[in-house]
């Protein structure tokens, strides 16, 4: 088959988007390697030039002259489906939340990956105009599309729900994490970004925007209740909901306790992950929640929310709670980590959850649904 992408995140994004984009395609090339694979975006950032390099069955498609790159969002928009059907691909997968107009639906199938639709659920949280494009796009994706792909269950819930889509064109498929998470880091290789960061030698981790639905507040409230001096470690992109947490820090005595680290490395993270004792996510709500996934893979116990997807990643036997109930992390912190037994017994429950997220079986999944239209 013929298969193309919009490889815009793969090429331009470190995190998020990007990083599912990258597994999507690399996990294909290498377990299909029989198929040809296009992948349009346009433009490409130096530090992803090379990463589909090592595969010969790719071919990197950008607009043809500067005037398309200025206006990139229009390219990407209605000038990649006439390059499609000029290709005749069998297959187009919008990677992220979006398929270009004016493909042939007689000669090319069309897939839609829909991460999430919490702009919907709490538009409170984003710009409106922003809100009105994203629902604007996602919805006529999801009508247009063969086939949509949902995050989680409760991504596929929401589509059929605001969009009123049959429940039939919809399949969940989940991803994976970085390969780099689930590799033991030595002792020294903990106690040298230990000192790089000058992290406390026990701390409870949380990565991930800082921002009110990320719900970091909570954590905070925990920590003045703990009866252990553990620290706290946010990892992400400050907002203004981060003078908050520097308030309420201040009124509490916490400013010691409590450090956030912007623009860390890729190649650090999974470290710093290692480095801690508990990871605590417990966001008021995810289409999936990666993040959990990186830390049980890294063979770290998790809090987390007990709404949206992410009991669906954590599974049956994880640590759910309600978003806003400090009182159950410093228990959970206070008596169940406090057992070696206990966490060993948290962290191989939590090895044999990530085997369904394992990314060479979804790799098999996607690629027979794609089969599937074909047909």
């Amino acid at each position: 088959m013929k298969i193309g992408f919009d490889a815009k995140r793969a090429f331009n994004n470190s995190t998020g988007l990007g990083n599912y984009s990258r597994l999507v395609i690399i996990s294909l090339l290498q377990n299909f390697p029989e198929h040809q694979y296009y992948l349009f975006t346009p433009t490409i950032d130096e530090k992803f030039e090379n990463i589909f390099s090592e595969f010969n069955n790719v071919e990197i498609i950008e607009p043809e002259n500067y005037l398309l790159k200025k206006f990139h969002s229009a390219w990407r928009s209605y000038s990649i489906g006439d390059i499609v059907n000029d290709l005749s691909l069998d297959i187009f997968h919008g990677l992220s939340n979006e398929i270009p107009n004016g493909i042939n639906s007689d000669k090319t199938k069309t897939v839609v990956t829909i991460h999430d639709l919490i702009f919907l659920r709490y538009p409170d949280y984003y710009n409106t105009i922003d809100a009105y494009i994203y629902k604007k796009k996602f919805k006529r994706s999801c009508q247009n599309a063969d086939l949509i792909l949902a995050a989680s269950k409760q991504t596929k819930t929401d589509i059929s729900d605001y969009f009123k889509i049959d429940d039939q064109k919809i399949k969940v498929l989940y991803q994976d994490c970085d390969a780099a998470f689930a590799k033991q880091y030595s002792t020294i290789e903990k106690e040298k970004i230990i000192a790089q960061y000058n992290l406390s030698k026990q701390f409870i981790l949380s990565v991930g925007t800082i921002e009110k639905r990320k719900n970091q507040f909570t954590i905070l409230k925990a920590l003045t209740k703990l009866s252990i001096d553990w620290n706290l470690v946010l990892i992400g992109k400050k907002t203004d909901y981060t003078k908050e947490l520097f308030d309420f820090a201040t009124k509490n005595n916490l400013q010691s306790r409590i450090q956030i680290l912007e623009n860390i490395s890729f190649e650090d993270l999974p470290i710093i992950y290692q480095c801690s004792q508990v990871f605590v996510y417990i966001s008021e709500f995810e289409g999936f929640g990666i993040p959990v996934l990186e830390a049980m893979k890294s063979k770290i116990p998790v809090i987390t929310s007990n709404t949206s997807s992410l009991p669906e990643v954590i599974g049956p036997n994880g640590n759910c709670i309600a978003p806003f109930d400090d009182y159950a992390i410093v228990h959970f912190i206070n008596n169940e980590l406090q057992s070696k037994d206990t966490i060993s017994k948290i962290v191989t429950e939590a090895k044999e959850r990530t085997l369904l997220f394992d990314k060479n079986l979804l790799a098999k999944t996607l690629m027979s649904f794609y089969t599937e239209l074909k047909i």
